[in-house]
């Protein structure tokens, strides 16, 4: 097992008289709530066919520090169906 993990819980509920989202974050080994920053950032989900790999492209919009995500198939199949409400994409 990794020496160094850090797990947390992430609660989002939405509140449609407001149209806001709540954002939670719980830290798994403490129980404790961990204070996020206001933030934005900016998702992109990309295929590579060939190698049948997802790439999940994440900015922070306001230091403009990038990162990338590998994943198999199915990384936008899992954000579509668990994370986004009323959206008609399927991918799988």
């Amino acid at each position: 097992m990794t020496k160094n993990m850090f797990s947390v819980i992430v609660t989002c509920s939405h509140e449609p008289q407001t149209h806001t989202t709540r954002l939670q974050v719980i830290r798994t080994d403490t129980a404790e709530e961990v204070s996020l920053d206001s933030s934005s950032f900016l998702i992109r989900i990309a295929m590579d066919d060939e190698m049948n790999v997802e790439r999940c492209f994440i900015r922070h919009i306001a230091s403009g520090r990038e990162i990338y995500v590998h994943s198999g198939p199915g990384l936008g199949a899992f954000i579509t169906s668990c994370l986004l409400s009323g959206t008609s994409d399927s991918r799988s």
